[in-house]
């Protein structure tokens, strides 16, 4: 009865485990990704199956020739099968087999339900079980000898391990102690290096690895059927036995070739950078990426990678993976193109200007702007911004998290100057200066189009504008951002004016000036009896008009834009012409007598063309004064003769004359 009570409660237990674990094999987070080992196909048996596999010391393999009877031991060598071991009744089979440290092979026999161990001292049986369902063996890295039930007693495939037990009985040695009960088939059981248990799921054709109880698929089946006897090796790669017929051994193996790529944020290649891989056996290597900004991992093995990785010796960027197949990834690391530009105070591009920055590890270099940075590291870059030697802009601190377009506000300033007359046209025939800090920026004749700076640094500014020796426009101020400067000259046209006594212009008359600066100018009135100067420097001028006898003199004051002045002439050709005509009349009514005539004023006048003399010589003859008479040539200059042989003042003969008689002295001209 208690024998009975304990299988109902083992099988409840068993039960409420399955349930557990088919819950747990529903679920995708238990079971994983699936890893991808490349295959190898390492023998194919030709006449006949394999059950169970396992490797010597040596490396080599040993396969059981289950279920074919009389159960037999081979040894894969070079290619070829060697007998091991052959039981010695042919109704027996062999099915699972184990190498211990020591090199001791264990086998069972289904049929017995026995674990027999192989040594140097021969053949004894390890463990018997009455019900004839020991299958699958294999070691724990400890020593310690499990197996997985052939056919299971209880509905469902159970692992066990061998203990020792306190008193040997005639079944044998040791005793089986349950582990695992699993809820699928169970081909093949087999330990890796780390102690961790795995098991095939024979007909399914998959590997499982069981994880605190929990089965979680590690391989699904590829380019096999089946997947029964499984042993790892010192790599922790898998043989694995495919019991279909003929029977194959395959070699999966799990270490992985894996490439990472360093990025920066533009995909580009890091060349040299840093990265220390973490591997999955907690392992720390340091690795550079080449050329191409690649890093290769060649078989590695299979879990989580954490990448750390340094460019210039910032840490751009930490990563964790979880590989489980050969591959390649991309990194993109946090490495960003910077670009630096200087601009002045208008906004515009500050040429020859040098940024100084310091990078994020603490480089510092010299740049001029606009500068281009590509693959610089996140963090902080400080930027310091000179030009022709002075700090002119505060010092930047730029916070480097992505690709970044920095301008930087400089103290460099424009400054625009137009110089115009009082009509607002551009000042001719002036020259300019512009000074900063007593620096000569500018010194040369102004341009009508005016005159542009660029790239000034602040501090005192004086314009002067100089027009004949004399500062006519003047400008100080302190430069401390761009400014449009527009300076109206003090300047002066002079305009002299004759005029004679009924208000006619007087075309002809010089005109002689000294001006402010003391230089001389002179000239004659025009056809509308003007004589003009444009823009004169204030101050006084002294103007001489002369025009035959007569003479004035002014003295002007420059002190608006325009300044005029205007002079009535005595003598005048009109006013003379009009006195002829009047004197005409007079003597063609009462013709005067020779005595009168020759007692009367002589007028000398110069005159063009022959015309007037001609008509002179002609009047004085109807007078009755003979050309002789009037006129007295010696070395080619003439004189005129009047009255009691008295002689005018000489005349030159290169210029015609007329004399012309009156009798009132006060109106004569002044002689030309």
């Amino acid at each position: 009865m208690l024998a009975t009570s304990v299988r109902i409660v083992r099988r409840l237990l068993i039960l409420l485990t399955s349930i557990i674990l088919l819950a747990a094999l529903g679920s995708n987070s238990a079971l994983g990704q699936p890893l991808t080992p490349s295959l190898t196909l390492v023998y194919t048996r030709a006449n006949g199956r394999i059950g169970d596999i396992a490797l010597t010391s040596s490396g080599e393999v040993l396969f059981t020739n289950y279920p074919s009877k009389p159960g037999r031991l081979w040894l894969l060598s070079g290619g070829f099968e060697k007998l091991v071991y052959e039981v010695p009744k042919t109704t027996y089979d062999l099915y699972g087999v184990a190498v211990s440290k020591d090199g001791d092979i264990y086998v069972s026999c289904p049929y017995t339900g026995a674990i027999l161990g192989i040594a140097r001292s021969g053949i004894f049986t390890v463990y018997v079980r009455a019900n004839k369902n020991v299958g699958s063996l294999a070691f724990a890295p400890n020593g310690t000898l499990y197996f997985a039930e052939l056919i299971p007693a209880e509905g469902y495939q159970s692992v066990f391990k061998l203990v020792p037990q306190t008193v040997i009985t005639a079944s044998g040695s040791m005793v089986a102690v349950p582990v695992f009960t699993s809820p699928i088939t169970i081909g093949g059981i087999a330990f890796n290096s780390k102690g961790e248990l795995f098991f095939s799921d024979g007909p399914r054709g998959r590997l499982w690895k069981l994880v605190n109880g929990t089965p979680v698929l590690y391989v699904d089946r590829k380019g096999w059927s089946t997947m029964y006897g499984i042993v790892f090796d010192k790599y922790d790669n898998l043989y694995f036995c495919d019991w279909s017929s003929p029977g194959n051994i395959y070699y999966l193996d799990f270490r992985l070739n894996i490439v990472y790529r360093i990025l920066d944020s533009n995909n580009a290649p890091l060349a040299g950078a840093s990265v220390l891989i973490t591997m999955p056996n907690g392992s720390s290597k340091t690795f550079t990426s080449n050329s191409t900004g690649h890093v290769s991992l060649t078989k590695v093995w299979p879990g989580a990678y954490v990448l750390n990785v340094s460019w210039y010796g910032v840490p751009v960027g930490s990563f964790r993976f979880e590989e489980s197949t050969s591959g390649s990834r991309n990194l993109a690391c946090k490495v960003f193109d910077v670009k630096l530009t200087a601009k002045d105070d208008a906004g515009r591009v500050l040429k020859d200007c040098i940024l100084e920055a310091t990078l994020p590890n603490g480089t510092t270099v010299r740049l001029s702007s606009p500068a281009s940075l590509s693959s610089i590291p996140a963090g902080l870059m400080n930027v310091r911004t000179f030009y022709r030697g002075v700090e002119v802009a505060e010092p930047l601190q730029v916070n480097i998290s992505s690709n970044v377009d920095v301008s930087i506000p400089c103290r460099v300033y424009s400054l625009s100057i137009s110089l115009l007359d009082p009509d607002g046209n551009p000042l001719k025939d002036a020259w300019i200066k512009v000074s900063l800090d007593g620096s000569t920026l500018v010194n040369q004749s102004y341009p009508e189009s005016g005159i542009m700076l660029d790239g000034l640094l602040s501090g005192s500014c004086l314009i002067e504008a100089n027009l004949r020796g004399f500062i006519v426009a003047k400008s100080s101020f302190e430069l401390n951002s761009s400014r449009s400067v527009t300076l109206t000259a003090n300047v002066s046209r002079l305009v002299v004016k004759a005029r004679d006594l009924f208000g006619f212009p007087m075309q002809g008359v010089r005109v002689d000036l000294t001006l402010p600066d003391g230089s001389n100018a002179s000239g004659f009135t025009d056809v509308n009896g003007s004589f003009r100067l444009s823009w004169l420097p204030a101050g006084n001028v002294n103007v001489v008009l002369n025009y035959g006898f007569e003479k004035r003199i002014l003295s002007l004051g420059l002190d608006k834009s325009l300044v005029e002045a205007s002079q009535v002439f005595i003598f005048s050709w009109a006013t003379v012409s009009v006195v002829i005509v009047g004197l005409l009349l007079v003597l063609v009514i009462a013709p005067p007598s020779r005595r009168l005539i020759a007692r009367a004023f002589p007028i000398e006048v110069s005159v063009e063309g022959r015309g007037v003399a001609e008509a002179y010589i002609e009047f004085l003859s109807s007078r009755g004064l003979s050309v002789e008479e009037a006129l007295e040539f010696k070395n080619g200059v003439a004189s005129i003769l009047v009255g009691e042989a008295n002689v005018l003042p000489r005349l030159e003969s290169a210029v015609n004359h007329a004399v012309f008689l009156i009798s009132d002295s006060s109106v004569i001209p002044s002689r030309k």
